[in-house]
């Protein structure tokens, strides 16, 4: 394998690194905070709202300024606010914090898919996606891993603190082997659509709102999945809610071979059968059984994956033009929805608990299937709106 795809696979692990990684210290914040679990589910969420708003900006910088050099940049300075969150004297300075690095972080994954569907051609730029996606679990897991296992030994702040560490080692090899783009292609923007023009493409808009819902259901079921966890009859401490991030491994082995399924079967076959795979698992975790629990999140977390890579290499392929812009418009969508995914759940789950939380992933799921079968019929995207 070359240099640059293991670099893009490593720009994969560096967006999601410090993204998800508090999620496996839920019980010690929300301790710290009062044992608020809306203010538990506000610091996951605020982080993803600053992915929200930054996506298509970071879309519009890299297609003005070059995705490689926004990658490295994103990369290197986000580590500055996981230190700040190590800091934190406040849960409200903490939420800060996270929200800062969120708006980094649309530097990094907006873009990277971006600059694979412009470096490679389509057949050979599915199973790039699909390994930058693989990238993407691995940083989800380690961050989490990380993160609960420094907190058991020393404390939320320490765990934090080593975050921003190895999110400096991955920007450092981002920058040695992810090379520039090559220079015939970039003029490839130089007509760029406004983002209301893309906007006004149902195709896109569909992809979008699948996107949301991948995201809402992967946040609002690992989010709400620890909470449950560490309450009986589990009972489980910080670094063993990290272990439970051990089911992403599965998906890290089986989602590059996703880009290969889709190349063969198409995106709306995929599509579907991974969001059937997630909702099985889902299910699976209803039961009071850590076993059960564990099988089912590796079902659920695979199906979400795949179903993430089949959306993101679409929406990559899609327009030829102003290709970051657009990715990062889905982006925007995308982390919407793991902001909604980390508050709305907290509702449901003080009237029903966890089964509460599955019927709405379960409702959510529906809609992602519906939506993008929608936007894969429509087919590739035009450059201009509809008259």
């Amino acid at each position: 394998m070359d240099r640059r795809r293991i670099a893009v696979c490593l720009a994969g692990a560096a967006a999601f690194v410090p993204l998800y990684s508090p999620q496996s210290l839920l019980p010690l914040l929300r301790a710290w905070m009062g044992q608020d679990v809306a203010l538990a589910g506000a610091i996951m969420s605020a982080g993803t709202a600053g992915v929200a708003l930054a996506a298509p900006f970071a879309g519009v910088i890299a297609d003005r300024l070059g995705h490689r050099r926004v990658i490295v940049f994103a990369a290197l300075f986000a580590a500055l606010p996981g230190l700040l969150c190590a800091l934190a004297p406040s849960a409200g300075f903490l939420i800060v914090a996270r929200f800062l690095q969120g708006l980094v972080l649309p530097g990094i994954f907006a873009v990277t898919v971006a600059y694979i569907a412009q470096e490679w051609p389509a057949v050979q730029a599915r199973p790039v996606t699909a390994l930058y996606v693989a990238g993407t679990i691995g940083g989800g897991y380690a961050g989490r891993m990380l993160a609960g296992m420094v907190a058991e030994l020393a404390g939320w702040r320490w765990a934090f603190a080593a975050l921003a560490m190895l999110q400096l080692a991955l920007a450092w090899a981002i920058v040695a082997w992810l090379t520039p783009e090559q220079a015939r292609q970039r003029t490839e923007t130089t007509a760029r659509p406004p983002m209301l023009s893309l906007l006004a493409l149902p195709q896109l808009r569909a992809a979008c709102a699948a996107g949301f819902a991948a995201l809402f259901a992967l946040v609002a079921g690992f989010t709400y999945i620890t909470l449950r966890l560490a309450e009986a009859p589990f009972e489980l401490g910080p670094a063993q809610l990290s272990l439970i991030f051990t089911v992403y491994l599965l998906s890290v082995i089986v989602t590059p071979w996703s880009g290969r399924l889709m190349n063969r079967y198409g995106h709306t076959a995929m599509l579907v059968s991974a969001w059937s795979l997630a909702i099985v698992g889902l299910l699976v975790t209803v039961p009071d059984r850590l076993g059960a629990v564990v099988i089912g999140l590796c079902l659920f977390s695979t199906g979400l994956f795949i179903a993430q890579a089949t959306v993101t290499t679409f929406v990559g392929e899609a327009v030829p033009q102003a290709r970051a812009t657009a990715v990062g418009l889905y982006v925007t969508s995308y982390y919407i929805g793991g902001t909604v995914g980390g508050i709305l759940p907290a509702l449901i789950w003080r009237l029903a608990h966890w089964p509460g939380v599955v019927a709405l992933i379960t409702l959510a799921g529906a809609g992602a299937v519906t939506l993008g079968v929608r936007a894969f019929r429509l087919g590739r995207l035009s450059t201009s709106p509809p008259a």
